[in-house]
């Protein structure tokens, strides 16, 4: 229910949605993304025993109970299992928009009876294709269970104390909002102790939408669910199909809503990223000079330098009379000119077929190297690439993310050690570059930061396939695999 408030808080976005969504815990998508995960199961199993230990009690307290009104309890398990089999995928959790009738159900129903209902209820179409853990199956149920009893034992303590009807949605709103906290601590403890991501950091990505859309959608499930749990009692039953309508609508306005807000999110990073990519442009062009004109200096200046002293040598031996000397010193001077036109020949050659300077990609990616390696504070920088034959323009993309990775490396992940490789098989050319350092959640937008997206944009414009696979503390790789 946690990460349901979160979705609803953040995913509610369209402001027509007539309730709230809960979330289960489960493993996200790992196809750019493939942080290392933690063991987490001894979490998922105390949550688990904490809800056994609560279940065991309310049996033996309330067993008979249970037992007599058993066939009460089958039209809510079976509603809100059909919820749960349609929920919306987030970010390592999915949630299903169930909250209205689990507030509903947690004031109407006893606490061990809610409990239960929110169990056996807690269904995950994963668990039929065999992916979910059986200790997150259990961990996904417990958790609702606990969620349930919670909000149904505050409900019931205040109505132990006053019946006044008209305090059923003041009561509403507070079993609702004290079912959403229990919810967002335990997915989102779950997915800090599994990933290592900070708690903030994850209960910020857990949300959905904006703030007014979650508060005006957390005030229709509220609404909502009151006047389920004042309808019960007159058709009992019946209104549970009633209210099936609305919550199977509401979904889908939240559906929508998330991908509102995704498309957004991602038109405003694309266009940041177009600025910045703009502006690194201009610097990568810098770049291509500083090497043309270090070529020039370590390859050409050196034979012109040598033609320039020779002529002087054969104009002093004109001036002089040395007509002898200059039949040693014309065969230098034609040999000086000579070497310095073929070399001067072979770097516009090389130019021509690569963009990177002399001798292409891997020579490049040396200089690079030494270049972003000689600060002090500057990590170790271990090179190891090989000369690859391809086109100019993946030549210049592969040059560029390598760049980009390195930067961020040097400047950002406090690493010791930085290895940048390079090779190519028949059917692969592979770019890695791999730090030690603090590492980072690349799922989570960060102001001001796009290296991840340019990059991702050069390797998709050459049509090669680009991997970040970082977590926090467990340093980066970035790959990228070009096709032959």
């Amino acid at each position: 229910m946690t990460e349901a408030g979160l979705r609803l808080h953040d995913a509610a976005g369209s402001k027509g949605s007539k309730m709230s969504a809960s979330v289960h815990l489960s493993r996200g998508s790992s196809v750019v993304v493939q942080p290392g995960p933690r063991d987490v199961r001894p979490y998922f199993w105390a949550v688990s025993l904490v809800w056994l230990a609560i279940l065991a009690w309310g049996l033996e307290v309330q067993g008979k109970l249970l037992a007599g009104h058993w066939l009460r309890l089958i039209p809510w398990i079976i509603l809100l299992a059909l919820v749960n089999l349609l929920p919306l995928d987030g970010w390592h959790a999915h949630m299903a928009p169930d909250l209205p009738i689990a507030a509903a159900a947690a004031l109407i129903l006893s606490p061990i009876q809610a409990s239960v209902v929110g169990f056996l209820s807690g269904f995950d179409s994963k668990e039929f294709k065999g992916q979910v853990t059986p200790s997150r199956g259990v961990f996904n149920r417990s958790q609702l269970g606990l969620v349930y009893y919670v909000g149904s034992w505050l409900a019931h303590i205040v109505t132990s104390r006053t019946t006044e009807p008209r305090l059923i949605l003041p009561l509403t709103f507070l079993s609702l909002g004290v079912m959403c906290v229990i919810n967002y601590a335990l997915v989102g403890l779950g997915i800090t102790i599994e990933h290592g991501y900070p708690f903030k950091n994850v209960v910020a990505r857990l949300r959905v939408g904006t703030s007014v859309d979650f508060a005006l959608a957390f005030v229709a499930s509220a609404v909502l669910a009151a006047m389920l749990a004042a309808l019960y009692e007159d058709i009992h039953s019946w209104v549970l199909l009633a209210i099936l309508g609305p919550t199977l609508l509401g979904r889908q306005a939240l559906m929508r809503s998330q991908m509102f807000v995704d498309t957004s999110r991602a038109y405003r990073s694309r266009e940041q990223a177009l600025h910045q990519l703009t502006q690194q442009a201009s610097e990568e062009r810098s770049d291509e000079r500083r090497l043309i004109a270090a070529d020039l200096h370590d390859e050409v200046l050196q034979p012109l330098f040598k033609v320039t002293l020779m002529a002087h040598v054969l104009k002093a031996d004109l001036s002089s009379g040395r007509l002898l000397d200059m039949d040693q010193d014309l065969p230098e001077l034609i040999a000086a000119a000579e070497a310095a036109s073929n070399l001067l020949r072979e770097l516009i050659g090389d130019l021509r077929r690569s963009a990177i300077g002399r001798g292409g990609l891997a020579p490049a990616l040396e200089r690079l190297a030494h270049s972003l390696s000689g600060g002090t504070e500057a990590p170790h920088i271990h090179v190891k690439v090989a000369l690859v034959s391809t086109d100019a323009v993946t030549e210049l993309s592969l040059y560029q993310i390598a760049k980009e990775a390195l930067s961020n490396a040097v400047s950002h992940s406090q690493a010791r050690n930085v290895w940048i490789d390079l090779a190519e098989d028949q059917t692969m050319l592979l770019l890695t570059v791999t730090d030690d350092g603090i590492g980072f959640d690349p799922l989570l937008d960060r102001a001001g930061h796009f290296g991840i997206a340019i990059m991702r944009e050069r390797a998709s414009a050459v049509g090669a396939q680009f991997f970040v696979d970082s977590s926090p503390n467990r340093g980066c790789k970035i790959s990228v695999s070009f096709p032959r």
